[in-house]
Order: structure tokens, then C-alpha cells, then sequence
């Protein structure tokens, strides 16, 4: 299995452990010039903004790991572009990240912020 592969796997995963989770999965794959976000969910009142990371093992490091501080700029901004370009303000958001690791997941709410 490649890595591409891997990664929609993992974030098929993500996506029913969130749905189990009750949180409402409002898009996936969000693409814009600015990046992308892996998952879009409301939970409870909250946009959640949700990255992915799928990793066979941990030998090397955790999967949240390589969510480094670039990444985050992108997602944020991203996020941000996804506001706007929906006409949402006033809502409470939120960056997670998922760690899928074979049939393990590991979900870090607030991983990061602004």
C-alpha cells in the first residue's frame, strides 16, 4: 500500500471515529491556494479543523510530530480562507490532530492554535 493510500485509509478511519464521536463531518479535503485541511466537523458548537496523520509505526516519531509549525501555519490560514469564503464569523474554532497508527488512533483536541 502506498503512502497516498495509507493516508485516505487513515483519514476514512478518522472520519468514524469522529462520526462515533457524534461530531458532524461538515467536508473533507478542503483545497485552497493556501493548503488543505483533512477534515472540517462541528462538535457541539465548535469548527473543528482537523489534520490526519497516518503512520505504520512510531519508531521514528509520532505522527502529530510532523505537524510542525509550517504545517500549522497552513492549515490556519486555510482554515481562515474557509471562513471567509463561507461567510462564517462568531463561531468558536478549534485545530485538532488525529494520529492513526495501524487500529490504533489517537485524537489530540486543541493540538494547536492561533
Amino acid at each position: 500500500m502506498n503512502t497516498k493510500t495509507k493516508g485516505k485509509a487513515g483519514e476514512l478511519f478518522a472520519v468514524l471515529y469522529l462520526k462515533k464521536k457524534h461530531y458532524k463531518i461538515v467536508e473533507q479535503n478542503f483545497r485552497c491556494r493556501f493548503g488543505e485541511i483533512d477534515i472540517i466537523a462541528r462538535d457541539n458548537g465548535a469548527l473543528v479543523f482537523v489534520e490526519v496523520k497516518t503512520r505504520k509505526n512510531t519508531d521514528f516519531q509520532r505522527p502529530a510530530e510532523s505537524v510542525n509549525a509550517r504545517k500549522q501555519k497552513r492549515i490556519i490560514t486555510a482554515a481562515k480562507y474557509f471562513l471567509m469564503q463561507n461567510l462564517i464569523s462568531d463561531v468558536a474554532c478549534r485545530f485538532d490532530v488525529i494520529e492513526v497508527m495501524g487500529e490504533e488512533i489517537n485524537h489530540i483536541a486543541n493540538a494547536f492554535s492561533l
